[in-house]
This record gives C-alpha cells, sequence and structure tokens, in this order.
C-alpha cells in the first residue's frame, strides 16, 4: 500500500522532522548564490567562487532536452562567455523558496530562483535548483547543483513557491 506523506513528517513520532543544521546549509547555499552575483560596475568575484564547493563540484543544467554537465572550470568559462556575449553589467540570483533535508553530513537544498540580469525591475529567469551538500572540516559546501528553468511547458510548481 502506498502512503503519501508530507516531507519532514515523521509518522512513527507524529513530530515534524527538524533539520538539526539547517542554518548553516541554507547559509552554504546562500553563499553560493552571492558568489556569482554582481553589482552594476563590478565584477563576478571568480576568485570567491571555490570556496563554496567542492573541488570536484558537478553543475547539472536542463535548460534543454538533454543534461549538460559542467565542472567548475566549464561552468566558469561558461559564465563568462554568457556575461559577454548579452552584455551583462549586473546579474543576481536568489533563493526565493527554499526546503533542506540533512542526514548526518550529507544534506540537499531544493532552492527556487530568480536570476535578474541588467535591472532588478524584473526577473529575466525562474528556475529550481537541486543543491547537494557535504559537511566538511571547513563547513558545508556544494558538491553538486542541478537545474531546470521555468518554461512555457513546465512552471515552477505552487509548492517549490510556498514560503
Amino acid at each position: 500500500m502506498s502512503v503519501k506523506k508530507t516531507i519532514g513528517d515523521d509518522s512513527a513520532t507524529n513530530k515534524t522532522y527538524t533539520v538539526p543544521e539547517d542554518s548553516a546549509i541554507t547559509k552554504a547555499v546562500h553563499d553560493a548564490y552571492a558568489a556569482i552575483s554582481f553589482k552594476e560596475g563590478e565584477k563576478p568575484r571568480y576568485s570567491e567562487v571555490p570556496n563554496y564547493f567542492v573541488p570536484h563540484v558537478q553543475f547539472i543544467n536542463f535548460r534543454t532536452d538533454t543534461a549538460q554537465i559542467f565542472n567548475m572550470k566549464q561552468f566558469e568559462d561558461l559564465f563568462k562567455s554568457f556575461l559577454a556575449e548579452t552584455n551583462t553589467h549586473m546579474f543576481y540570483e536568489e533563493e526565493i523558496f527554499g526546503r533542506t533535508e540533512q542526514f548526518g553530513k550529507v544534506a540537499q537544498r531544493i532552492s527556487t530562483y530568480v536570476t535578474y540580469l541588467n535591472t532588478r525591475d524584473k526577473p529575466a529567469e525562474r528556475g529550481v535548483n537541486s543543491f547537494q551538500l557535504i559537511k566538511t572540516p571547513k563547513g558545508w559546501k556544494v558538491s553538486s547543483i542541478i537545474w531546470d528553468v521555468e518554461k512555457p511547458t513546465l512552471k515552477v510548481p505552487e509548492y517549490y513557491l510556498k514560503k
């Protein structure tokens, strides 16, 4: 028999699951967003970006029908090309909804985001990131990000928009 269960519900004790290190994991994700964001007149802080990721991080993008898989160097090169080709002089990405799950030194955060290009007046993109993180001696680090963007045929569901 299949039982529909709310994520975070512990039916054995009828208590809501509390993520032990939710604040630290959320901060690690928000720091990763901040590392690639930059204001008008600034440049991306590429030298800081690796501080928030494990050395062999994977970036997996489903912008098209096929997964595009990148390492840190490939992601940085593509990001630089994107900024140059689109004449982007301001890039800001932020989480508008997030939910964390953790077991020991592994965690996942589902993070609905919006991206702003050149102006904060209107988002250029919205999508969902799935961050996988591990706890290292230096704190929580992102080991991979898998994401998809909103498209005419794929809208972000309401349950990824509720606060």
